[in-house]
């Protein structure tokens, strides 16, 4: 009697332990995220004034370190609030399977690209600030990964999951607010999908060689 086998991913990239220092890198990726936020409300130092960021400041002037620094200037309290707890939260996975290099370096430095597209659709003098674009990237890079990685689910389970997650996270729980940039939060998921598939592609090996593939026996074929 013929026997059929199959094979099941049992562990993976992702059911390692974090590393220990992913915590504390986001600890302090989100306090300095904080005292930077109070640094531009309280002008310490007449430091305000050089944070924002807008299309004639950079484009116009040339003053390009704004395209990072607005990142950590933001509108008010509940602003950073919003901003601060997917930073931190998402940033603790990011750090922890994926390095620092990941998080918070690969994420501020896409804020700066995030910047750039979105300031050369805007008007000369409106403000650019906050980061949230970043955070949007932050979570379409390891939703990414996590659709090539998590192989002990289906691949349309995996595209619900993701997807499922993606809405519960991002999509705006309030009416249509001007203030926002939305063109932020699209840019920023859609660099975010995108890097992450590269940065997958090219660690492809490293990522899959985690996982733990077990052969089972289908039992219906030894009755």
């Amino acid at each position: 009697m013929a026997v059929s086998t199959y094979t099941v991913v049992r562990e993976n990239w992702l059911t390692k332990h974090l590393e220990p220092a992913a915590v504390t890198t986001a600890v302090i990726s989100t306090l300095f995220l904080v005292l930077t936020g109070l640094v531009y409300w309280f002008d310490v130092n007449g430091w305000a004034a050089l944070m924002p960021a807008s299309k004639e400041a950079v484009f116009g002037r040339h003053e390009y370190w704004r395209l990072w620094t607005t990142l950590f200037a933001h509108a008010d309290l509940r602003h950073m609030l919003s901003n601060s707890f997917l930073y931190f939260i998402i940033g603790t996975f990011l750090a922890g399977y994926f390095s620092a290099w990941v998080f918070p370096f690969a994420a501020v430095a896409a804020g700066g690209l995030i910047n750039i597209i979105v300031l050369a659709g805007m008007p000369d003098a409106v403000k650019l600030i906050g980061i949230s674009g970043v955070v949007f990237w932050m979570g379409g890079f390891w939703l990414s990964l996590y659709f090539f990685l998590e192989r002990r689910k289906s691949l349309s389970q995996r595209m619900l999951r993701a997807l499922g997650v993606g809405i519960v996270l991002f999509m705006p729980a309030e009416a249509f607010d001007p203030s926002i940039s939305y063109t932020s939060h699209f840019v920023g998921l859609f660099l975010g999908l995108a890097m992450g598939c590269a940065y997958y592609l090219l660690r492809k090996e490293t990522l899959l060689s985690a996982e733990l593939v077990e052969t089972v026996v289908d039992d219906d074929d030894l009755i």
